[in-house]
């Protein structure tokens, strides 16, 4: 088990060892080439404690230490938590340390109320960076520039603004797009139920956050198709509603969606063609749009329409749609 130490005098030859050593290093060859590895001259370790220690919460900076009490590694943060840090040696890796020392960084950084969030970025090929953060709870929320910015909430979750919110929409789009390639039909049905959907949700005066799982959900809600297509050649409801979420699982926090919203986007497209004991406007009018464009695509009679209204459709809105859409 990995402890924190501070650095000292004595001990900051670990990190000039550490800093000039190339197995360690090679991730900073961008910055610093050919092999990453960055000069810390003792002339230059007064000035670095000094700017390094006694600033906590501001900002911090601790080695590892393992069971024996060598060092293997090196946590930071500064501006409360705006940017951060971890290095293993390269001597040490694969043994479980990047994970422990990564919580010990986490651990102690929200101990202090200062601290909300902690942000880290990756270049958009360090695969095994990102993903250590994201098994331990940082989401992406970001990418710019071959960058992506990973953020971790001290409450557990990672809170969008529009503008972010927008982006992961436009990434479902585009990746559903993709994944529905070759078949026009089915690329043209999710466009029209998450047009569908946001206008109702829009109307009906849902939340930020609900808002943004709806309009995922509408995006990914028949997912399920090609899997149980390839299963079964076919894809009743039942059956797109049981082997869509572990698509959706895989997707969504692939391109960034945060834990809570996919979980909940999962459980709305395993129930898109269920209509009893719908809970949730979400879920209502995830119902509402879907219809909406079936009833098109079927060409639905008049009477099945009617009973469509009078036994799910719920939202003024979803109800005003049915009405200008439904076969005079």
């Amino acid at each position: 088990m990995l402890t924190v130490v501070l650095p000292t005098r004595e001990n900051l030859s670990f990190r000039q060892a550490m800093l000039a050593d190339p197995a360690t290093m090679a991730y900073n060859a961008p910055w610093f080439p050919p092999d990453g590895c960055m000069p810390f001259p003792e002339s230059d370790w007064d000035e670095w404690l000094e700017t390094w220690t006694g600033h906590e919460p501001e900002r911090f900076c601790g080695f590892l230490a393992d069971e024996t009490g060598e060092l293997v590694g090196e946590i930071c943060w500064h501006e409360y938590g705006a940017g951060m840090g971890i290095v293993i040696c390269g001597a040490h890796r694969r043994k479980g340390y990047g994970e422990q020392g990564l919580r010990l960084l986490i651990d102690r950084a929200f101990s202090h109320p200062e601290i909300t969030s902690l942000t880290n970025d990756f270049e958009s090929d360090r695969d095994p960076g990102m993903a250590l953060h994201r098994k331990v709870g940082f989401v992406p929320v970001e990418e710019k520039d071959g960058m992506v910015i990973l953020k971790l909430m001290k409450n557990g979750a990672v809170s969008h603004d529009g503008a972010e919110q927008q982006t992961l929409l436009t990434r479902l789009m585009d990746a559903m797009c993709a994944y529905e390639a070759g078949c026009a039909h089915r690329i043209h049905h999710l466009v029209k139920v998450h047009g569908f959907a946001r206008q109702i949700g829009l109307v009906e005066g849902l939340d930020d956050d609900t808002q943004f799982v709806l309009e995922a959900a509408a995006i990914a809600h028949d997912i399920g198709i090609k899997p149980a297509n390839e299963l079964t050649g076919a894809h009743p409801g039942p059956l797109q509603e049981k082997l869509g979420p572990p698509v959706a699982e895989k997707m969504l926090p692939s391109l960034g969606f945060p834990p809570e919203v996919t979980e909940r986007v999962c459980f709305l497209i395993g129930h898109h063609h269920t209509y009893e004991n719908v809970e949730g406007i979400d879920w209502r009018i995830l119902l509402e749009a879907d219809y909406l464009v079936n009833m098109i695509e079927g060409n639905h009679p008049a009477e099945a329409i009617s009973q469509a209204r009078d036994t799910f459709f719920q939202t003024e809105e979803g109800k005003r749609l049915l009405g200008w859409i439904r076969p005079r």
